[in-house]
């Protein structure tokens, strides 16, 4: 998105140069001809200006993305240990305050975002899974980008939750890929980190050939749930 944006900057300051050195010419030349050119020349610029914000606004949306759900919600817990030697995990609660059944395309959640707390200062750690970040990191309840198969998928499988129903459950990190945490680089680690967070999430937009009827087509965040340093380091070795 942002390459866009400085795209559409450079190719407007280029051809602004280029007024610039034909106003240069035609003031030491008085050529009628470069004078008819002149007058033109700011239309052009508008002509070129246009199509590359065209350019960059289509840059700006990579992929399919859906809004909020409005009457569906997804909460997350920590739990420090599931089951024998099953290591940490979360329980997961749905809640469908609508007047119609949803499905999920499972896994549900689709993806993790984890955050770490340096000072003030929140600084993103690490996602896994697919679907859920935000279009605008700025705009907490705005429309995240979705997932959607190049193909339908052979085996699918769905959570349902009836109508003003939910649905409980409990995931391990280590059995699931979508929330478990695996930093990927050393620029993610922040010297000073002294609280994290992970917000959960589901945005999945089927194949047009994918015959999934009541899928649920828009997004779902968790709100942030506090982690304990000790559960990531654990989790950062295992990996």
């Amino acid at each position: 998105m942002r390459w866009g944006v400085a795209e559409e900057f450079l190719t407007t300051d280029f051809h602004r140069s280029d007024l610039r050195f034909a106003q240069c010419h035609s003031s030491s030349h008085n050529h009628p001809n470069m004078t008819r050119r002149l007058h033109l020349a700011p239309v052009l610029l508008l002509f070129l200006w246009s199509i590359g914000s065209n350019s960059a606004n289509t840059q700006r949306r990579p992929g399919p993305y859906v809004f909020p759900c409005a009457g569906v919600t997804l909460r997350a817990n920590y739990i420090a240990e599931i089951g024998e030697n099953a290591g940490p995990g979360f329980a997961f609660h749905i809640d469908n305050k609508t007047t119609k059944e949803i499905r999920l395309e499972m896994p549900v959640p689709s993806s993790a975002h984890w955050y770490a707390r340096v000072g003030i200062h929140w600084f993103w750690r690490a996602s896994a899974g697919r679907g859920g970040a935000l279009v605008d990191a700025l705009r907490e309840n705005g429309p995240m980008f979705a997932y959607q198969p190049a193909a339908p998928p052979e085996r699918a499988q769905f959570l349902t939750v009836p109508a003003h129903g939910s649905e409980d459950w409990v995931v391990p990190m280590r059995d699931d890929p979508a929330i478990q945490y695996r930093p990927s680089c050393a620029r993610c680690n922040y010297p000073g980190e002294t609280e994290y967070q992970a917000i959960f999430a589901y945005a999945y937009l089927p194949n047009p050939e994918e015959h999934a009827p009541d899928l649920l087509r828009c997004g779902l965040r968790s709100a942030p749930v506090p982690m304990p340093p000790v559960a990531l380091h654990s989790a950062s070795i295992e990996r």
